[in-house]
């Protein structure tokens, strides 16, 4: 009896076994179908799976008079130039993630570390030994060994780094000129242009120095999310060329045998190649190198106010035929962009002459320019264009001094029997101190928002019961009175209406609500 009891046990516990690993292949199926943008540096993960597919058919290739394929010569040109980059990083690790509670509680085992092996991509600029790399190819890595195309490990130090745009220089010594490549302009790459990606994929299956071709696929990618090492600065060339785990940091190059771009990401639902791989332009690239290089880091300059692109409405509102420039939503005191006149809800449409196409060139122009240089920015402000000079200050340290206000908080719903008409989903009633007291916001001469209704014009733009009316269509507003004499006044009129407002956390700024 006793042994056909211990055969059941047994025989339960290889069954739990077996229900676990089907769970967890269950958990494995869902996670792998979840498209995610990553980067494309490999930590020491497992050799992947080699399985044979059907050919599929490509658009055919350039050739030249010789018959012979173009990319030949630019790989024959840049091959050498191309590294391999190793490092290590400690990480805590816990014993026995499985059963950590167990041998956590009885054992009182404590976490430790670990060392994990981190490989990437890079390519040589000078040919006294500076290379280019991504920034988290070795952000927080030890003892970083570049391999060069000879199979010759060198030593590298990390000239300097710069996290918001994700590039690093580092510097290796060696008793002979290096094979380099050269930046060539990623401003005049064009969709649809063939380029080359070089790099080392999967390094634990010795496929280093790979080549992959493909095309431009887009230009001027942005918002793409990193999590906490997101870059601030994004200006990605999207590319079809296939870039795997282990080619971050590797050159993008054209038919010239030229760097257009630094390889740094992908989209995928798998964490390998689907087409869809991200590159930071070169025109960025090559500025940030030189100053590292001369320099040590990156200098930025520094306006002070908080961009974003805006939407159609805002763009009606102000006058502008089409989407262009950024709305400033604030302005931080004492800052150049204060100094020199700049306000809340001015647009910005051009700096130094160069129109704005938005929130990420309006970042990158800014950034480029130095401390104490001085731009001049075209604005539009309450309709009319004016131009403003302004001195920028230094980045980091305009940012290390900066303190955030705390803005008042509350919007308890109010009761009034004098309120106004509906217009636009809201209705409004004068601003008495006691009013905005009892909603639970600062008192600001004006009509205050005491409904909206669901789903109205006014409530798709966000504003809410609370809300402080100063101006309509830049006519001032000191009640309900006078929001009921500019309703009237504007009519059934289908462009966008400006309304400036106090929103409930205190700031004044502009609301553009089209009737529907």
């Amino acid at each position: 009896m006793r042994e056909n009891k211990s055969v059941t046990r047994w025989g339960l516990f290889f069954v739990s076994l077996a229900l676990t690993a089907i769970i967890f292949a269950a958990i494995g199926f869902g996670v792998s179908n979840v498209v995610s943008v990553r980067r494309d540096v490999d930590h020491s993960l497992p050799a992947p799976q080699v399985t044979y597919t059907q050919a599929v058919s490509l658009p055919p290739t350039p050739i030249t008079q010789s018959g012979e394929s173009p990319f030949v010569a630019v790989v024959e040109k840049s091959y050498d130039a191309v590294v391999n980059i190793s490092s290590n990083r400690r990480v805590q690790s816990r014993y026995h993630e499985m059963y950590d509670d167990f041998w956590r509680r009885f054992f009182k085992m404590p976490d430790r570390e670990q060392v994990i092996p981190s490989f990437g991509s890079g390519f040589v600029v000078r040919d006294d030994g500076y290379i280019v790399t991504n920034n988290h190819v070795v952000d927080g890595g030890e003892d970083i060994t570049v391999t060069l195309s000879d199979k010759s490990t060198h030593k590298a130090t990390v000239v300097g780094a710069d996290q918001p745009t994700d590039l690093a220089v580092l510097k290796i010594e060696t008793n002979r000129r290096l094979q380099t490549v050269e930046f060539g302009n990623s401003s005049d790459m064009r969709v649809g242009d063939w380029v080359l990606a070089i790099g080392n994929p999967f390094p634990s299956l010795g496929l280093d120095r790979t080549v992959t071709v493909g095309v431009v696929s887009g230009k001027g990618r942005s918002q793409l999310s990193f999590g906490s090492e997101t870059p601030i600065y994004q200006d990605y060339i999207q590319t079809d060329a296939s870039i795997n785990p282990g080619n971050s940091g590797g050159p993008l190059i054209n038919l010239e045998g030229k760097v257009v771009g630094v390889n740094s990401a992908i989209a995928s639902p798998s964490g390998g190649s689907v087409g869809i791989g991200f590159a930071i332009p070169s025109d960025l690239a090559k500025q940030i190198v030189s100053e590292i290089i001369t320099e040590g880091k990156v200098a930025r300059g520094y306006l002070g106010v908080l961009p974003r692109n805006l939407t159609t409405d805002e763009a009606e509102m102000v006058g502008l035929d089409r989407l262009m420039g950024v709305y400033i939503d604030e302005v931080t005191p004492g800052s150049p962009a204060a100094v020199g006149g700049l306000r809340n809800d001015d647009v910005i449409s051009t700096f130094n002459g160069q129109e704005i196409n938005g929130e990420q060139d309006f970042r990158l122009r800014v950034a480029a320019a130095k401390n104490g240089e001085e731009v001049k920015l075209g604005i539009i402000r309450r309709g009319k264009q004016q131009q403003v000079t302004v001195v920028l200050a230094d980045r980091e340290a305009a940012l290390a001094d900066y303190t955030p206000a705390t803005p008042s908080t509350g919007n308890k719903p109010a009761e009034s029997e004098n309120v106004s008409s509906n217009w636009l989903g809201m209705t409004v009633a004068d601003c008495s101190q006691e009013l905005a007291y009892s909603m639970g916001v600062d008192y600001h001469e004006g009509a205050i928002v005491v409904s909206v209704d669901g789903r109205s014009p006014a409530d798709v733009k966000g504003v809410v019961p609370g809300t402080i009316i100063v101006e309509i269509d830049y006519v001032p507003v000191k009640g309900k009175d006078d929001f009921e004499k500019v309703a009237k006044d504007i009519g059934n009129r289908d462009r966008a209406i400006a309304f400036h407002v106090f929103d409930v956390t205190g700031r004044i700024g502009y609301v553009a609500i089209k009737p529907q």
